[in-house]
């Protein structure tokens, strides 16, 4: 059997959900490539941010430099790179479908700012949210048509690709969670109740919402609770420092620093309850993370919460604009009579991608 050459390309996938997308990603295909015929090359931003066997690794230190860098290589310096590799197939994780020579060509999209209609708040915190959702329709768009198929993290977003490209090549891929969990926690106070929501602050994350539901809580509710935000504590994101000025006096807010995977889930498995209530995701990884954990929590009413947690008993949903009714179920939670709306899959999940093997199975299929 003639050897396959892989190219994975994730040189801007460095930090949060999309990192950890990457990190799983080939360390399964780590796994996958044992005693095949596969040879994989790895594209990635930081090459000693991974250790896995059987990949070999192309450093990219400049692609997040800038975003004229970042087109130059996929749209010109691949197309090079491509030629020399020859490879079998080309699979770039980070949405773009760029200009390479391959037999099989593949995107995998993961960026929700298409689907969003930037605020003014967006373009004072971070104007790049507001440029992705003018212009990620249009790179997207670019050479979409050559990838033999395009994947996607849920069903709502095929629909969605399926009416604003007009292709028919759009298949659901879960980004499986590796699940890692740990029975070790963090010293919190023991006479609280703590809530988690982690995320890297993005103006969509919709944090707003979960500070303005503490000030409605009564009094005796706010001294019996911690709220745990990580990422904002020291990060010169400047949305990051306007969420610290602003709540950090609070004493029901606790803000971490950017904590390393395994101090993360131990703050998973120390906390009570997971809120969540950004109003845009394409999966949306803490609900998969505290699902691991078997943690209560509190979503977004939106489609992407809905498809990510699956069939769970306890879960309950809120409107992304309303803090009062986040403030509801904190209060019921804290006084622990809280009835969960609990969620059921209802989606058809015959032809989609479970997991990393299928996938890989997909893409080197004859």
């Amino acid at each position: 059997m003639k050897q396959k050459t892989i190219v994975i390309s994730g040189i801007n996938m460095v930090e949060g959900g999309i990192f950890t997308i990457l990190d799983n990603f080939l360390q399964k295909m780590a796994v996958y490539s044992q005693n095949k015929e596969i040879k994989v090359i790895a594209l990635v931003h930081d090459k000693s941010k991974f250790n896995y066997p059987n990949i070999e690794y192309i450093e990219f230190r400049k692609a997040k430099s800038s975003w004229f860098l970042r087109l130059y290589y996929e749209y010109f310096y691949f197309k090079k790179l491509s030629r020399k590799i020859n490879p079998d197939v080309w699979l770039s994780l980070h949405d773009i479908s760029p200009n390479v020579v391959a037999n099989k060509r593949f995107v995998y999209c993961h960026h929700p700012t298409v689907f969003y209609k930037s605020t003014f708040k967006d373009w004072k915190f971070d104007y790049k949210i507001g440029v992705f959702s003018l212009l990620y329709k249009y790179l997207y768009q670019i050479n979409i048509a050559k990838n033999k198929a395009v994947f996607v993290q849920q069903n709502w977003i095929k629909k969605e690709f399926e009416s604003l490209f007009n292709i028919k090549n759009v298949i659901v891929s879960k980004p499986e969670y590796v699940e890692k969990i740990t029975a070790e926690t963090l010293e919190l106070e023991k006479d609280k109740i703590h809530f988690l929501f982690p995320s890297f602050p993005r103006t969509f994350k919709n944090f707003e919402i979960l500070f303005d539901a503490v000030q409605l809580l009564d009094k005796s509710i706010k001294d019996r609770t911690t709220f745990h935000f990580t990422t904002i504590k020291n990060n010169p994101n400047k949305y990051a420092k306007h969420l610290f000025n602003k709540y950090n006096n609070q004493e029901e807010i606790q803000f971490w620093d950017t904590l390393n995977r395994d101090e993360l889930l131990k703050l998973y498995n120390s906390t009570d309850c997971l809120v969540f209530p950004s109003k845009l995701e394409t999966w949306g990884l803490p609900i998969s993370e505290a699902k691991a954990f078997k943690k209560p929590m509190l979503l977004a009413n939106l489609p992407y919460a809905k498809e990510a947690v699956g069939d769970y008993n306890s879960v309950s949903f809120f409107d992304v604009n309303a803090p009062e009714e986040l403030a509801s179920l904190i209060t019921k939670f804290v006084n622990k009579t809280i009835v969960y709306q609990g969620n059921k899959t209802e989606i058809e999940t015959t032809n989609q991608l479970n997991n990393w093997f299928q996938l890989f199975d997909f893409i080197l299929k004859e």
